[in-house]
């Protein structure tokens, strides 16, 4: 049987908009919590490009359903104040630019202990961490400029119950002090894990903390990975979509019971996938 598609959605109603030049823009958040990410949509005819300068980062736009759209990512260990934003685009007979400050606030996150078995304690080791980050940055640096998922936007991997949270600052064996970059989820050792959104894998291997390891492109930027592994059954390069099977849940590299591991990082930043999924999304004009 072939996967249901989506009706299409339409765009949300702003929560404000801003006017230059005789163009809109529309700010599809008021807020953000530490781990969100913010949506902006400019409109108007004849605009060449646009981009984004906030928290010292060139934010790209990309258009897509009759605008141009970009990502904001507020990260987990985002200081929590108003920082400054300075939208630029540029347009076939000159220019426009919008202004404003954006407030991050409080995750709220909680706190959790783990005591892992000895097989994998080990791993508890802040140096292990930082290396397989540094692999992690180095398989994740490309990303086109166009966004590589379809219709059916994202989804969850597994329709299981949701357990240790985004965020979450963890003490492993009553010892290293680390962070939880994501979700985890109920699953048996072999459950199907599915991709989050059409993309291109831009890593299947083994890790030592995460185990067998899928990372997977959507363009701009934006990645889903998905860990511990039993087997995997994509590889790096290869074009996937949404829904399709990447790999059987297990529980390789650094835990304490099988289960799925999946996290979202946007242009080098760990942010809330539940937060992504809430988000509405535009339908790509076109694909790399």
């Amino acid at each position: 049987m072939s996967r249901p598609q989506p009706q299409p959605a339409p765009r949300p109603i702003p929560a404000s908009s801003q006017f230059a030049a005789g163009f809109r823009l529309d700010w599809h958040f008021s807020t953000l919590r530490q781990g969100e990410v913010g949506l902006l949509c400019l409109l108007g005819s004849e605009i060449d490009s646009a981009r984004a300068n906030w928290r010292g980062e060139l934010v790209p736009f990309f258009h897509a359903e009759g605008g141009w759209y970009a990502l904001l990512a507020a990260d987990m260990d985002a200081l929590p104040r108003a920082y400054p934003l300075v939208v630029h685009a540029q347009l076939a007979s000159g220019a426009a630019t919008f202004a404003r400050r954006v407030r991050i606030v409080l995750g709220n996150f909680i706190r959790e202990n783990f005591t892992l078995p000895s097989a994998a304690a080990g791993l508890v080791d802040a140096s292990i961490e930082s290396a397989e980050l540094a692999a992690i940055t180095d398989v994740s640096t490309y990303s086109g400029k166009l966004p590589l998922w379809d219709a059916a936007g994202f989804e969850l991997p597994l329709s299981s119950a949701l357990t240790s949270p985004f965020g979450s600052f963890r003490a492993l064996n009553a010892g290293i002090q680390t962070r939880h970059s994501g979700w985890d989820q109920q699953a048996a050792t072999g459950t199907p894990v599915r991709a989050m959104a059409a993309g291109r894998v831009a890593f299947a291997g083994q890790l030592k903390i995460r185990g067998n390891y899928v990372l997977i492109d959507h363009g701009l930027g934006l990645y889903t990975g998905c860990a511990h592994f039993s087997a995997l059954q994509v590889q790096a390069g290869q074009t996937v979509g949404a829904g399709q099977i990447i790999g059987l849940s297990g529980n390789t590299g650094r835990s304490s019971a099988p289960h799925l591991h999946w996290e979202v990082r946007l242009r080098g930043r760990w942010v809330n996938g539940l937060a992504l999924l809430e988000l509405w999304l535009p339908q790509p004009q076109s694909r790399l």
